[in-house]
């Protein structure tokens, strides 16, 4: 079997919005990348490699091995790819978080040495085209589909409460006038970023001078009504560019109160709901995860793109109180959270529970704070899966200012 190649580049929707092959990120993303850029190994096994900005320690490893996780090779990006032996070993597939014109230029080196399976696969170059698939207009398009293929409902989102795609500021406050409170998101960007939330009869300067910044950035921006959030859900897919897609599995999500992604659960469903809302959710997922399946096998992330697809869902209230369900909110077309969460529960007890955070702090702090947590919550591993405790997610270097760690309780 040949190695596969991972690389963490968390930002490639900016990337794409450049669009320019030697785009560097802004300086607090750069590190963003630099801390987390081990993270890959959650989805590469013993024959992969994943490249990092530093090799992980053997204690950092070593606090892996023992939840039975398969350990990749580590190799610092800059030193491979000026390696020419490496370089032309033959390689599998080439895996970065996500697509863009600067990774196609970053990971150009490798390219020649790869299998023909990935050289025959549609994300083997970049094409003008591709731009399309990343972005939340894509996403918009799989939601009318559900709706259409579900046809009247008194549970999914109402189809006069679907996005809209503007390109000026008077469309926006017409809306508002409409809908009330929104949220205006632009095109291309992730995890939560890149949203404007506007109050009812509220559209400051603030607001306006960020709005157009991504109308002239990006040409249009998406603009949907804000909606009663109960609780962040994702469906994952996979597509291998054949023109049908595979389901992977289900994760919960934590955002912030402006819609910012913070962490996820290891269950399916987050903690905390009623009754109601997981009977809610047991009747009506299934039906979702068919219809999704199937919208996305007839649209071009089937042909078009080859990887993980999680869409993102919202279950909320509307303003009768009853439940409903956003069925697309977002397509995540890249390696995304909570498909990170699915390998996550390979590795733990399914008798219990927890979850886990990217937090941003003070260099040292995840350190100093791993230590102390570790110590009073100690990884306990029983047959081979973690039953409890805390582990870091990618090593608590000196200079780390973001951290991602785990944590997993018996429910």
């Amino acid at each position: 079997m040949l190695p596969d190649i991972y690389l963490y580049n968390p930002t490639n929707e900016l990337a794409i919005v450049n669009g320019d092959p030697n785009y560097m990120p802004p300086k607090r993303l750069i590190q963003f990348e630099k801390d987390l850029s081990t993270l890959p190994m959650f989805f590469a096994s013993f024959k992969d490699v994943v490249l990092v900005h530093e090799v992980p320690s053997d204690d950092f490893l070593g606090l892996w091995a023992r939840t039975g996780k398969e350990l990749p090779v580590f190799v610092k990006e800059d030193e491979a790819l000026n390696d020419q032996l490496f370089c032309q070993q033959p390689k599998g597939f080439l895996y970065p978080w996500g697509w863009s014109p600067a990774v196609h230029h970053r990971l150009e080196p490798l390219k020649d040495n790869c299998s023909d399976a990935f050289k025959n696969s549609p994300v083997a170059n970049w094409k003008v085209d591709s731009r399309d698939i990343y972005s939340r207009k894509a996403a918009a398009g799989v939601l009318t589909k559900v709706l259409n293929a579900v046809g009247k409902n008194d549970w999914l989102l109402p189809e006069e409460r679907c996005p809209v795609s503007c390109t000026e500021l008077d469309e926006i406050i017409a809306l508002q006038s409409r809908w009330g409170r929104l949220v205006v998101k632009s095109p291309w960007s992730a995890s939560g970023r890149g949203i404007q939330m506007l109050r009812e009869n509220e559209f400051n300067q603030s607001n306006q001078q960020v709005i157009s910044g991504f109308l002239k950035q990006q040409g249009f921006v998406m603009v949907e009504p804000w909606l009663k959030k109960m609780a962040d859900l994702s469906l994952q897919f996979y597509s291998e560019g054949k023109g049908e897609v595979a389901y992977r599995g289900q994760a919960a999500f934590l955002t912030d109160a402006a819609g910012r992604y913070q962490g996820n659960y290891i269950r399916e469903i987050p903690p905390g709901l009623s009754t109601e809302e997981e009977n809610f959710l047991s009747t009506y997922l299934p039906v979702v995860r068919q219809v999704l399946q199937e919208a996305l096998s007839e649209s071009d992330f089937s042909s078009q793109y080859y990887g993980w697809l999680g869409v993102d869902l919202l279950l909320y209230r509307d303003a009768e109180n009853a439940l409903r369900l956003h069925p697309c909110l977002e397509i995540n077309s890249r390696y995304n959270m909570g498909a990170l969460t699915l390998k996550l529960r390979e590795l733990i007890s399914p008798e219990s529970g927890g979850r886990w955070e990217i937090n941003f702090d003070k260099s040292g702090k995840f350190n100093r704070d791993m230590t102390v947590q570790m110590n009073r919550f100690p990884a306990r591993i029983v047959d081979g899966k973690m039953v409890e405790g805390i582990l870091p997610m990618v090593p608590p270097a000196d200079s780390a200012q973001f951290s991602a760690w785990l944590k997993v309780e018996r429910i």
